[in-house]
């Protein structure tokens, strides 16, 4: 569907505001941690276990998931992802017990990636031409960090202004519970659909083409790799708050600044570079190596709290490349020529590689934390995530490969 430039801009926004409320409950561990696990009386590997949970439930509904993109309106499934998951927040609230959580987690892992994520990429791409996609996608993560960070100030202030404690947790999660919901009257009231989105889709056809292709499997890692720093860099905040000697207001307005903050700069400035030089994938490759070297810094800057400020720099510069990793990565398939009319499976089979983290690392994490207490179980994180970043190179190198190769084929041809 063509779209005038005010449009398209427009609808990239309400897509920013969905994609940033809809994700509020289940990552609001990664500013409220400590809080968090108080209020819901439970250990750090059940935290762990409760994360995974919503990895599982997620992970095995990707393919799924992209089907239902390919197949429905993605104006009814945003719309009912954001309304239902809203409404969830009101007995989120109540703080109900671990296996009230579990549930929760679960139900999560179905209204915000299930029938949620594919149909939001795939409508972001339908936004414009593939000479646009880095910006596209760029801005459409950097417009998720202005948003989240935005609702994460009014929240934090409320949250300050209630005692810092079960009180102001609860007024934070009603509030983004309504704004998640008005997130989904707006989608529903002023989203269009192509009418093919209604149409059938050949389903297996279009999964067994996009597990062919190489480069899906590529994209799948290099997910993997960058979706496993983001999930374990949110360990930061306690990190701070624990061995580092930082308040509880600093390590939450830290996490607010690293998950929307950061977000709002580092995705759409790496998807214009990325359109500018033609390749996300080259900008993928640059984000890890500088990412290894902020790991590595963690690893030899002592724990102190004189090195706070130190510390606080470095996670800054971590977090800028990881959303410059998250603001490309569905910019690969375009680079990779992956056809728009099955992209939602394409995003599907990709997501259910690249999204595994979720079933397994705040457990494993959780376990490392409460088994080595202290500074030894955050060192032990940190060279998992140092792993992870040159994992995540080596995939970027291997992709690129792939596409010229591809590139010099279709030219001889």
């Amino acid at each position: 569907m063509t779209h005038s430039p005010n449009k398209k801009w427009f609808l990239l926004a309400l897509l920013s505001f969905a994609g940033a409320m809809v994700y509020t409950f289940p990552f609001l561990r990664y500013s409220y941690y400590d809080t968090m696990k108080e209020a819901l009386d439970v250990t750090h590997t059940q935290m762990g276990y409760m994360q995974m949970v919503n990895g599982v439930a997620s992970t095995l509904g990707y393919i799924p998931g992209g089907w239902l993109a390919d197949r429905y309106s993605p104006r009814k499934l945003l719309s009912l992802s954001l309304i239902a998951t809203g409404l969830s927040g009101f007995y989120f609230a109540t703080f109900p017990s671990f296996v009230g959580g579990l549930f929760l987690y679960g139900f999560w892992g179905v209204s915000t990636l299930i029938i949620f994520w594919a149909p939001f990429i795939k409508a972001t791409r339908n936004l414009g031409p593939d000479s646009e996609q880095g910006r596209l996608f760029g801005f459409l993560e950097g417009g998720r960090g202005v948003f989240g960070f935005l609702i994460g100030m009014l929240t934090l202030y409320v949250f300050n202004r209630m005692g810092q404690g079960e009180t102001g947790l609860m007024w934070l999660i009603i509030i983004s519970a309504v704004f998640t919901i008005i997130a989904g009257l707006a989608i529903w009231f002023m989203f269009e659909d192509p009418p093919e989105e209604e149409a059938s889709a050949p389903v297996f056809k279009y999964f067994w083409q996009a597990l062919r292709t190489p480069q899906v499997w590529v994209i799948a890692f290099i997910i993997f790799c960058g979706y496993s720093l983001f999930a374990t860099q949110s360990y930061i905040t306690p990190y701070m708050t624990g061995p580092m000697g930082a308040v509880v207001a600093f390590g939450a307005f830290m996490g607010i600044l690293r998950t929307y903050g950061l977000q709002a700069v580092g995705a759409p400035a790496s998807g214009i570079i990325a359109d500018r030089i033609g390749s996300p994938t080259k900008v993928i490759m640059a984000a890890f190596i500088i990412a290894a070297f902020c790991v590595t810094a963690f690893i030899f800057i002592p724990a102190e709290a004189k090195n706070l400020n130190l510390v606080t720099g470095v996670m800054i510069i971590l977090g800028l490349c990881v959303f410059a990793l998250r603001g490309n990565f569905y910019a690969t398939f375009a680079e990779s020529s992956i056809p728009k009319h099955m992209m939602g499976t394409a995003v599907g089979a990709a997501c259910f590689i690249g999204y595994l983290p979720e079933a397994f690392t705040y457990p494993l994490v959780g376990h490392w934390l409460d088994t080595y207490p202290g500074l030894p179980g955050y060192q032990l994180l940190f060279k998992y995530m140092l792993g992870l970043a040159i994992t995540g190179l080596v995939m970027g190198i291997i992709l690129l490969r792939l596409n010229q190769n591809q590139t010099k084929e279709l030219s001889n041809g």
